[in-house]
């Protein structure tokens, strides 16, 4: 039998996660960032998951994914739920930013379409 991971070609890699650094594709980055299911990688200007909008969650559902990953940084905080309703049907995770690593990591290895906001 052959066993073999998938990797869906547009899927970003994570290398590393560590408080105040993460390593995406081989890039190093020292601020929160966005992987928003294509492939691509986009720093956020904002200073916690808390000031996330209804705005960006709409955004995320137009695009389809099975769920969207909110990584809180060290401490797991929960956005306010009307803001998480935004995203009509679509499950939104608050989670501390490791969890939503390893969380965003096997989802991807199963092929889902994932979206992750993570903060360091």
């Amino acid at each position: 039998m052959l066993i073999q991971e998938h990797q869906p070609a547009s899927a970003c890699h994570i290398g590393h996660y560590q408080r105040g650094q993460i390593e995406i594709d081989g890039y190093i980055y020292h601020q929160a960032v966005l992987l928003d299911g294509s492939g691509s990688v986009q720093t956020v200007n904002l200073p916690s998951a808390a000031e996330l909008q209804a705005s960006d969650l709409a955004r995320a559902a137009a695009s389809e994914p099975e769920v969207i990953l909110i990584g809180t940084g060290e401490r797991q905080q929960f956005l306010h739920p009307r803001i998480a309703a935004a995203a009509s049907g679509i499950g939104v995770e608050c989670m501390h930013t490791a969890a939503a690593v390893r969380t965003y990591l096997l989802l991807q290895s199963e092929g889902r379409r994932v979206w992750a906001w993570l903060w360091l």
